[in-house]
Order: C-alpha cells, then sequence, then structure tokens
C-alpha cells in the first residue's frame, strides 16, 4: 500500500484489540492441531477460563477435546480464530470464518510475502478477502504469544513493559527479562501486518492496556501517517516508546538522481519521525529490554545527575569515564555530604562522586552503617538517581553490597538507584538480591549510561511535545505532470511560487543573450538541460565571469563541451545568475517514498554534501521548531553561528526558505520525488537557493 493510500485511511476509527485479548466466546484453533501436551501447554498459556475449540478436516480428539472438521461443524459462536493451514488455504479459511461470525483472526501460517513473489501475491488476495469481509487481522506470519500470561516478578517496583515485534523470535529474549525483574503487560507480534500494524499496537498500548512504556522490535513500517498518530497518542498519555528499528535501506538511494535522495533513505526518514516523537532507539537486544526497564521503574520526573558507588576504585573510574562519554552529570557533592561520608567510609577512598569505600568497608561495617552511606548519598540536592557498579561476582563483597541495595529500597530509599552487574555471574546470592530488590539492572555501564542519557532526552523533550498542522500552500504543479528532470525554468517558476528565494538568473538562448543579460558581474553560467542533472562534474558550470566578452566565451564553451559529452543532450540554453559571494553553503532538499510519505533534509551543501553526509532528515508536516532543531543538530552548526570571527549567518532567513521548501513538499505529494537545492548560500543578510535539481515522480 502507497504512503498516499495510508494517508487516506488514516482517520478512520481506532481498532480496539481488546477483542482479541478478551475472547469471551473463546478461540477457534483452526489446522494444525498440537499433541495432548501441545493443547496442555495451550491451556495454559491462554487461561484455563478461556474456551478452546479444535478444527482440522481430520476431526477426531485431542486431549479429550472433540476436533471438528470445519468451522460450520462447531456449535455455538466464538470471538476469535486462531489460523495454522496451509498458505494456499488461508484465504478461504479465513471467508469460513467471516460467515461464522468471528470477527477477530490470528493468522499463525507463514508463506506469504516473506517468501518472494508467489507468496506477495497470496497476501494481497489475502488483503482483498479482509476487506471484503470486514474481519481484523493480526498476521500472517506471526505467533500466538499475544494470549500469554506473564507472571509480575517478585518486588517488582515500577510500571509494566508492552512489547510489540514483527518477529516472534525476537521478542522472546525480552520478556525472559523477568529473570532481572522486568514486568510485561503482554506481548503481540505482528507478523507481514497485512491488516493491523505496528501503529494499531501502539494505540492499544496507549489507550486499552497498564503499560507504562511501549517496547518493539521493526525490521520496518507500513504507514508513516498512522504510525505518527500512534506516537502522538503515546505522547499525550505520557508512556514513553523504546524502539529497536532495523533494516536501514538504501532502495531508494540507488535509484536517486539528487544528492538529497541518496543522502536521505527510508530509515533516516524514520529517524527523523523519532526525533519528533521522542522515541528512544537502541542498537540491540539487551539494550532493548535494560533500557525500557529502566524508563518502566524510574518516576517520569526523575533528573539524570547520577551519584556512582562502586567497593573498586578501578570500578568507580571506568564508571565516571564511560558516564563522562554519555554526557551524564556526575556533580561532585556538597561539603556536608562528604563530611558525613567521611565519617562512615575510610578516609583513603574517593568520597567527592564517584564514591568508592574500599570493599573492606562493604565486609566489615555493619549493615546500618553501610545503608548510612545510601542515605548521605541520596540526601545530597545535587544527586537524582544512584548507580551502583558490581564489576564482578566477589562473593561476600558483592553479596553484601546487592543486600544494602535491597534493603536500603525496600526501607524506602530516598532517590532511585540502577545496579549494574557486569559479571557474567549471575547465581548467587548478591544477584538475586538485586533482582529481588526491583531496580533496574544492566549488564554493562555503556548501556546503562546510555539509558540514563536517553531517559533524560525523553523526559526533557516532553515539554515540546506537539501535533504538526500539515499546512500546504495552493500552487500550480502542472510542472510536476510529467515524470523526469523538470526543466530550470519550469523548476524556478514553481519554487518561486512557493516562497523559495532564489539566486537572480535569466536563461539565455545565445551567448548574447547570455552577454547583456541585466544582472550585475561577476556571474555564473551553467548549462540548462534535464539530461545533466550534476552540471559541475562536467564542466558544465563556469564561476566568476567578470566581463561581457568573458561571458559570450564561457557561454561558447558550455556548450561545446555538453555537446561533446553526450550529442543528443536536449539544451535548454545557458542560464546566467549573478554569482554569490561568501556565506555558507547548505543543502535544502524533498525526497518522496512510496511508503512513508515526503521528507526534509538539511545538511552542510555544495560539492562535498555526500562526502561529509552531515545532514538532518525529518518527515513532513514539520514546524519552524523542526527546522531550528534540524539545523542546530548539523557539524556545520558553528559556522552558521559565525565561527572564527566570521559574521553569522542570517539562521531566520534560512528557516524561512526551508519553511517554504516543506510547504512545496506536503503540496506536491507524491508529484516531486526529489527536489536538491545545492547549495543554499546562508548569508549575513538572506538566505539563496543558487542551485535546483527537481525530479517529478
Amino acid at each position: 500500500m502507497t504512503y498516499e493510500n495510508h494517508r487516506a485511511s488514516v482517520t478512520r476509527g481506532a481498532t480496539d484489540l481488546r477483542d482479541f485479548f478478551t475472547p469471551g466466546r473463546g478461540i477457534a484453533i483452526i489446522g494444525r492441531i498440537d499433541n495432548d501436551a501441545g493443547v496442555a501447554r495451550l491451556i495454559a498459556r491462554y487461561g484455563a477460563d478461556v474456551k478452546l475449540c479444535f478444527v482440522n478436516p481430520k476431526g477426531g480428539e485431542v486431549a479429550g477435546v472433540t476436533v471438528y472438521h470445519t468451522i460450520d461443524e462447531v456449535p455455538g459462536e466464538f470471538s476469535v480464530a486462531l489460523l495454522r493451514v496451509g498458505p494456499a488455504n488461508v484465504v478461504q479459511v479465513v471467508r469460513n470464518c467471516a460467515a461464522h461470525g468471528i470477527r477477530r483472526i490470528v493468522i499463525f501460517s507463514s508463506g506469504f510475502s516473506e517468501t518472494g513473489p508467489d507468496g506477495a501475491e497470496q497476501e494481497s488476495q489475502l488483503a482483498a478477502a479482509i476487506a471484503e469481509t470486514g474481519v481484523r487481522v493480526i498476521g500472517p506470519n506471526t505467533a500466538d504469544n499475544m494470549f500469554e500470561q506473564f507472571a509480575v516478578p517478585d518486588g517488582h517496583r515500577g510500571g509494566l513493559i508492552g512489547l510489540v515485534t514483527q518477529s516472534g523470535a525476537m521478542g522472546r529474549p525480552i520478556v525472559e527479562g523477568i529473570a532481572m525483574g522486568a514486568a510485561f503487560s503482554r506481548w503481540i507480534t505482528v507478523g507481514n501486518e497485512v491488516d493491523l500494524e505496528i501503529a494499531d499496537v501502539i494505540g492499544h498500548f496507549t489507550d486499552h492496556d497498564p503499560a507504562r512504556v511501549i517496547a518493539g522490535y521493526v525490521e520496518g513500517f507500513k504507514s508513516l501517517p498512522r504510525l505518527r498518530a500512534a506516537l502522538s497518542g503515546a505522547n499525550r498519555a505520557g508512556k514513553p516508546v523504546v524502539m529497536l528499528k532495523i533494516g536501514e535501506s538504501e532502495r531508494g538511494a540507488r535509484m536517486a538522481a539528487s544528492h538529497t535522495g541518496h543522502l536521505s533513505g527510508n530509515d533516516a526518514i524514520v529517524q527523523g519521525l523519532f526525533d519528533q516523537h521522542g522515541v528512544t532507539r537502541v542498537r540491540d537486544l539487551d539494550e532493548l529490554l535494560e533500557t525500557a526497564n529502566l524508563f518502566a521503574k524510574l518516576p517520569p520526573e526523575t533528573g539524570s545527575r547520577a551519584a556512582l558507588y562502586s567497593v573498586s576504585g578501578g570500578t568507580a573510574t571506568l564508571m565516571a569515564e564511560i558516564a563522562g562519554r554519555y554526557d551524564v552529570d556526575v556533580p561532585v557533592l556538597a561539603p556536608a555530604t562528604q563530611k558525613t561520608l567521611a565519617r562512615l567510609l575510610p578516609g583513603y577512598v574517593a568520597m567527592t562522586n564517584p564514591i568508592d569505600n574500599g570493599g573492606q568497608f562493604t565486609m566489615n561495617a555493619t549493615p546500618e552503617q553501610r545503608r548510612a552511606v545510601f542515605d548521605a548519598i541520596a540526601a545530597d540536592p545535587a544527586i537524582d538517581v544512584i548507580v551502583v557498579g558490581f564489576n564482578a561476582a566477589f562473593g561476600m563483597l558483592s553479596d553484601n553490597m546487592a543486600a544494602d541495595v535491597r534493603a536500603w529500597v525496600e526501607g524506602g530509599g530516598a532517590k532511585p538507584v540502577i545496579a549494574v552487574w557486569s559479571s557474567v555471574v549471575t547465581e548467587g546470592a548478591g544477584y538475586a538480591d538485586l533482582v529481588a530488590s526491583g531496580v533496574p539492572i544492566f549488564r554493562s555501564l555503556d548501556k546503562a549510561f546510555r539509558a540514563i542519557r536517553a531517559f533524560g532526552a525523553h523526559r526533557d523533550a516532553r515539554r515540546h511535545f506537539r501535533d504538526r498542522p500539515p499546512i500546504a500552500p495552493t500552487l500550480d504543479l502542472d510542472a510536476l505532470e510529467t515524470p523526469g528532470i523538470v526543466e530550470d525554468k519550469d523548476a524556478a517558476a514553481l519554487l518561486k511560487g512557493a516562497g523559495v528565494s532564489l539566486a537572480r538568473q535569466s536563461l539565455a538562448a545565445s551567448a548574447e543573450a547570455a552577454a547583456v543579460a541585466e544582472l550585475a558581474f561577476p556571474r555564473v553560467l551553467k548549462l540548462s538541460s534535464p539530461d545533466f542533472p550534476h552540471r559541475s562534474d562536467l564542466g558544465l558550470v563556469m564561476l566568476g565571469i567578470d566581463t561581457a566578452d568573458a561571458v559570450r566565451q564561457a557561454f561558447d564553451t558550455i556548450i561545446a563541451r555538453a555537446q561533446a559529452a553526450r550529442p543528443d543532450a536536449r539544451i535548454e540554453g545557458v542560464l546566467v545568475q549573478e554569482q554569490i559571494v561568501g556565506g555558507v553553503e547548505m543543502l535544502v532538499g524533498l525526497t518522496h517514498d512510496p511508503h512513508l510519505g515526503p521528507a526534509i533534509t538539511i545538511g552542510a551543501g555544495g560539492i562535498h554534501a555526500e562526502i561529509l553526509r552531515d545532514v538532518s532528515v525529518r518527515p513532513l508536516p514539520v514546524d519552524e521548531q523542526d527546522i531550528r532543531e534540524m539545523i542546530g543538530g548539523l557539524r556545520i552548526a558553528p559556522l552558521l553561528a559565525g565561527a572564527r570571527g566570521r559574521p553569522p549567518a542570517d539562521l531566520d532567513a534560512l528557516v524561512t526558505l526551508a519553511l517554504a521548501v516543506a510547504g512545496l513538499g506536503l503540496a506536491a505529494g507524491s508529484k516531486l520525488a526529489e527536489l536538491d537545492l545545492n547549495p543554499v548560500i546562508a548569508l549575513p543578510d538572506r538566505a539563496v537557493a543558487v542551485d535546483a535539481l527537481m525530479v517529478a515522480g
């Protein structure tokens, strides 16, 4: 389904997935049937109070339960059907279920679009059957784990995690996090998303589920508009989203004609949406689990100023090093706090932050003295959270420290605690106490401090969450009716109509016309031809032309070079343009992904744009704050601010130009495949696009 079709459907009413998970009339399992032990596992998974029936053409009996030959033989009504039939039979079984009054279907069967063209055709037929019958479907190529009941660990503190994955295998390691104290409301696997998709599940977790945090493992998204709506809903509900998004795609970039197209791939657009909606992106499965667990357990307004506490000076030093790597603030403790610690700890240990208790203190001091150290740290007004580092399972040493964490937390500790257990040994009493304490646990310092930074970033971003109205100007889009590169004069007219500031220019059909153009010297001459999208590569752009005779000569040279390079090229003439001197070269552009829609790219421009790859991408619509955030996050941003004594660029003018480009993108939609304004010169008093490549979709 294309972006345009999804954009039209995003306004439909949200689907209430509770019907899937509270099947009051029971679940019909159609197709493959497990043996008696397997059926017993199903009953345990779904709950003994859920009525099950089985349908298989062979009939018979399993675990004392009748197996019906067809769904029509089944007495009574059922709420949900779970299909385990071959892919060739799925469409007919879906129709049979609909005729029998079953409106919610989970398709376990695989063999669809994930297998290639033939499977994709089967999936297309399935989509048609779903549309005709009005049933709602999760899958195909999914699992039945959405019915699984998860126990909340003893000693759990904080909220629950709602987990959505496209792959069943990749979700299991996450829910196994129960063993380290994480707690889950539900795990939903969406498979191929022929009907319901990731966005629907996020909406369910937002509106109808007790989850405090939404976690996801995702390979790709069907519809950016629906995802945007779901993320906006999660923001309004105060439910953070932590996402492992893989599958970076270069399919669009391979076909792109412009710098913008090469730099703005599918994954860059998704990352831009994440930036707009405060989605925390992680890089692997254990980071997904541990980061989501941190978000679920810490109070939402917890600050990020950390006290680092360990039994080892080496561990404390490494903790401080990695905290610095992720810009986690480690404040020096107040003099009063240090004075209190000096009465408790040996005189030879560090007490300013990080705090090293020397190890012997943990083994020799009383439990009350050890917990008093936590009290003193927590009482410091500069500290928001205490990070306790365990670099090894040291027997009594680590066991006592973990017991201190548990006792202090269970006694109502005044500040949140985060534990980092770096050892591979998890069988001892120390690790068990950490799990029982209910504090968030990490297995590496790196991921712990990265998660603390992400938590702080999300906390700060919540102040700016907002919806962005898709405001588009009314423009004459006739120039985009024919696919391919748009002629320079038509592109310039469309850009001017959208409010984009362009360098003064005129199109000359002869050397004499170029010489007498009413433009100041020096001038720039460049070939105007849709057959040469990157003119400078072939010497078809000439700068610094400062006399009329030099203009005539440059005109002839450019035409000769073009004809020699490609005798059959369509040549409209030569653009004669004012030469902009100074300023910072930027790139502003648009792309249109068939599934994700239009996106704007802003970055470092000029001939090195693709080498530097200093860009920010966000899907449309955007607002002024988006544009300023995009520009401010670039490595080139200090040049715009006036580095090394240079005058600062007119940032407001650059923002205005970029917003005009965004308006054009919304107005044009899929008619505009690519737009490359490179360079846009950001000057002290204006921002001007001096070169444009426009490609109609």
